[in-house]
């Protein structure tokens, strides 16, 4: 006698679907992000605006808060900022947090105002790498690193952000094939779009 199925099969395939989904959408968020670790660590080392680099890695947990909500995003940005924290100098986790606080803030704030146009998209990433780079100076003096709040934040805060701004016509595209996959972007259940296309 065999033993009764406790999980049916229709059930055990979605879910083996899902986990391969998940695993092939965490890989293409990986080889976006040490693309973009890349550059930073190569063109932009050399490559300024008035002696201030673009924000790369915050860029890419910034748009993942914006592509991939609150919950997801804000996960994925906590593995960029802690890859991103291996090469700076200040304690290991303060680049994570931060970006994982500024991804989960814009994930929910946008979920059912982000509408993926090329506009909207470099405003906010604007407005995120700004949040971001400042969060990260106040975080880190509030852990005793003196000296990233100075003088110069402000400059550096508008340059990188503006040009990450920018680079987000290219950098979009690319963490949006990674997120999603080529598909269009399907509300989540309980926000207010997902319940009406589900008729509550």
């Amino acid at each position: 006698m065999t033993a009764p199925q406790l999980v049916p099969t229709g059930l055990r395939r979605g879910l083996s679907s899902l986990r391969s989904s998940v695993l092939v959408a965490a890989l293409r968020v990986f080889l976006v992000y040490m693309a973009a670790l890349l550059l930073q660590l190569t063109i932009f080392v050399e490559v300024r605006v008035v002696g201030v680099a673009p924000e790369l890695p915050a860029l890419v947990a910034v748009l993942a808060g914006l592509l991939a909500g609150a919950r997801g995003g804000s996960f994925i940005a906590f593995g960029a900022g802690l890859m991103w924290d291996i090469y700076l100098p200040t304690p290991l986790g303060l680049a994570a947090v931060t970006f994982a606080l500024v991804a989960f803030g814009l994930g929910s704030i946008t979920e059912d105002l982000f509408h993926d146009t090329r506009i909207q998209t470099g405003l906010l990433a604007f407005v995120g790498t700004a949040a971001s780079v400042a969060a990260y100076a106040v975080l880190g003096e509030v852990v005793g690193q003196r000296g990233l709040v100075d003088d110069a934040l402000l400059k550096i805060v508008l340059v990188s952000s503006a040009l990450n701004a920018v680079l987000s016509l290219a950098v979009a595209p690319a963490m949006r094939w990674a997120v999603w996959g080529g598909r269009s972007r399907e509300p989540s259940i309980d926000s207010p779009r997902g319940k009406a296309r589900m008729g509550r």
